[in-house]
């Protein structure tokens, strides 16, 4: 698979994607999002495909976010840029897919890089990584990233981070306190914990089970403490006549690995 901004590398069931622009802080553009777009859509739509990694080149940034230079000199006199329409497309496809994301943050991670962050599903840091936001610093409103962010830290904290712009950053330290990242490390070992943990989901967990698991969690989150464990509930029945859960339960009798087929 031959891209231009990002790399894709795919180890079995495992894709990984690597926004591939160093030179700008892995800053996304026209062609940054079309490829995203193209890539998730593969991911979607392949049922071999159990797993995606996102991380970014370099040892500097993770994602610095719209590609401002590019979008200024599309935006005309009278108004409106064009970086809005070229995330939405990617992603509300990454919202809608149901498999796993993994996303290991490699550096600064800037405005609509939070995209990424907040619909993965497990997000990983390197110690150096650090999470700010510019959009009011250049004019612009920061509502669905930050909606997003709000969903996994304290509002109070993202708010923050919105409101003042450049000059209030957080650390991965502070990212783990809050929630946001699930584990720190040292750069060096950064990728290495992602392809482990995609490995432990591609090689031993039931692809249809953990697809459930995530719409029951995220569906839940959406309706609120009641009725969004009643949705849960609902939920637990969507496999349980599925060739998977019945090898699950079959290996474990007979004490051997399970041989899950995503059916």
């Amino acid at each position: 698979m031959a891209f231009e901004d990002i790399l894709v590398e795919r180890r079995g069931r495992i894709l990984c994607v690597t926004l591939n622009r160093p030179e700008r802080m892995n800053a996304i553009g026209a062609l940054t999002s079309k490829e995203l777009l193209e890539v998730l859509t593969l991911y979607r739509d392949d049922p071999e495909l159990w797993v995606m990694i996102l991380t970014g080149a370099g040892e500097k940034a993770f994602c610095s976010g719209m590609y401002v230079t590019e979008a200024a000199r599309k935006t005309p006199e009278k108004g409106k840029t064009e970086g809005f329409t070229i995330f939405k497309p990617w992603t509300d496809r990454m919202q809608s897919i149901r498999k796993p994301f993994i996303c290991a943050v490699n550096g600064h991670c800037v405005g609509g890089g939070w995209h990424l962050v907040a619909d993965s599903d497990i997000v990983i840091a390197a110690e150096n990584a650090q999470f700010l936001d510019t959009h009011v610093n250049i004019g612009l409103i920061n509502g669905v990233e930050s909606a997003g962010l709000a969903w996994k830290m304290p509002l109070g904290i993202v708010m923050r981070m919105v409101v003042e712009g450049r000059h209030f950053r957080i650390t991965a330290k502070e990212a783990y306190q809050w929630g946001l990242v699930s584990e720190v490390l040292p750069q060096s070992a950064l990728m290495d914990k992602a392809w482990e943990i995609a490995n432990h989901i591609a090689e031993e967990a039931a692809p249809l089970a953990v697809q459930g698991s995530k719409k029951a969690i995220l569906g839940a989150l959406n309706r609120g403490p009641s009725e969004g464990i009643a949705y849960a509930w609902s939920v637990l029945s969507d496999i349980e006549e599925s060739e998977d859960t019945k090898e699950g339960f079959r290996s474990f009798v007979e004490k051997r690995k399970p041989r899950f087929k995503s059916r």
